[in-house]
């Protein structure tokens, strides 16, 4: 099902799955547990990830052939780096026989210990070049939003530029990167809105399992930390039980909040771990709240 369609009916509530490494997964039946387990919170598509610079491309398109075994909505990555127009022609084609009818276009970023046979932007030098070369192919196509501005841009003004340019080439809606300060997001929102940017942007949400892992994202993220999260961090540093538990209670109240601010859609990373974020739902609330 195309996911545009379904943002005309309703908000959302999505999750985020990524390939697991061959040596820990290698018949993929760990991922297929985890998604099924994913199903029970009734999500309206789960997107599916890749390693940086297309590593995991076939696997990737293996789990979401598994996704729509399970009768789940699946939106595939597709990134500009190191992709010909040949390259990604056989990549949506592949796509279309599978019956994969989303795709979210993303740039992303050349990997430090990854060479190239050519330039790596030699077709695409940014995520727009992607969609304007996929929107003929009638994908329903997602874009990213950075409601703390993308690391590598001037200005958030041009952030919100880019995202118009994006819709207009044929972007249905936009979800954006992880965030742990509401406002921050409320704030972007708006300003999209008076910019006069009107796909649906859907909320980011990282649940908090490890403070380590967080405290690594973030410095690669660049998003901000919040007074109060900041002090379950440190509280916690040491205890991954609690850890889990406090991080588990601020992802369902960042959720609970936007939620009632209207937001149109919540779409959760769930770093392939399902319990946890099956917990953050049932904490949240939004079972009930969905229609």
């Amino acid at each position: 099902m195309r996911i545009d369609s379904i943002l005309r009916e309703r908000r959302t509530l999505s999750f985020e799955v990524f390939p697991p490494k061959q040596e820990h997964d290698g018949d993929l039946s760990g991922i297929r547990g985890t998604l099924a387990a994913l199903t029970a919170a009734s999500p309206d598509f789960v997107s599916v990830t890749y390693g940086a610079g297309g590593q995991n491309r076939p696997r990737a398109l293996e789990i979401a052939e598994i996704v729509l075994s399970l009768e789940m909505t699946p939106l595939s990555h597709l990134t500009a780096v190191g992709y010909t127009k040949e390259d990604t022609a056989r990549v949506t084609g592949a796509l279309s026989r599978l019956g994969v009818e989303n795709v979210l276009a993303l740039r992303g970023d050349v990997p430090a210990d990854m060479k190239f046979p050519q330039d790596p932007w030699v077709d695409f030098r940014y995520a727009l070049d992607l969609v304007k070369f996929i929107a003929p192919q009638r994908f329903c196509l997602s874009g990213a939003a950075y409601p703390e501005k993308h690391p590598e841009s001037p200005h958030p003004d041009r952030d919100v530029e880019v995202m118009s340019l994006k819709e207009r080439a044929g972007v249905s809606f936009f979800i954006t990167q992880l965030f742990f300060d509401n406002d921050l997001f409320f704030k972007f929102r708006d300003g999209c809105r008076e910019a006069g940017v009107h796909a649906p942007i859907l909320a980011g949400i990282m649940p908090i399992f490890k403070a380590q892992q967080i405290r690594r994202i973030v410095e690669i993220s660049g998003c901000s930390v919040p007074a109060k999260l900041e002090a379950i961090l440190d509280r916690y540093a040491d205890n991954d039980a609690a850890m889990k538990d406090a991080g588990s209670d601020y992802a369902a109240s960042q959720i609970t909040e936007l939620w009632s601010g209207g937001v149109e859609g919540v779409h959760i990373y769930t770093m392939n771990k399902s319990s946890q974020v099956l917990d953050i739902v049932a904490r949240s609330g939004l079972r009930e709240a969905k229609p």
